[in-house]
């Protein structure tokens, strides 16, 4: 398979929870996140293209507030290959605030790990 990406996302040292809005239920953990897309981890399978209005709870040294949200879409969701109880999820960002969007570059540059990068 060709690789896509065109920026370069980084994984995420800080175990940050990753909210179904909509539902109001925790879905996974944030791996890695960029302004176009992120990464999670679940215990649950989650089907290609839905749409949700995701949380993700912030801490004050990234934010001024307790949480950003914004619309996403499933792009894909596969077996982790290390852990096969978990699933390994990407989504598309479609619809962001300019702020929550500024809060997403402070965490990237506060919890992200140049070492472990990929590319989005």
């Amino acid at each position: 398979m060709t690789e896509r990406r065109r920026i370069q996302r980084r994984s995420i040292s800080y175990y940050m929870r990753v909210i179904d809005a909509g539902e109001n239920q925790m879905i996974g953990h944030l791996a890695d996140i960029t302004l176009t897309g992120l990464r999670m981890d679940s215990q649950k399978q989650i089907k290609v293209s839905k749409e949700f209005q995701l949380r993700i709870y912030t801490t004050s040294d990234v934010a001024d507030k307790d949480y950003i949200e914004f619309g996403a879409r499933t792009k894909w969701c596969n077996v982790d290959p290390v852990d096969p109880g978990v699933y390994d999820i990407g989504f598309e960002i479609i619809k962001i605030s300019p702020h929550d969007a500024e809060i997403v570059k402070h965490i990237m540059d506060k919890y992200s790990s140049h070492e472990n990068s990929f590319m989005f």
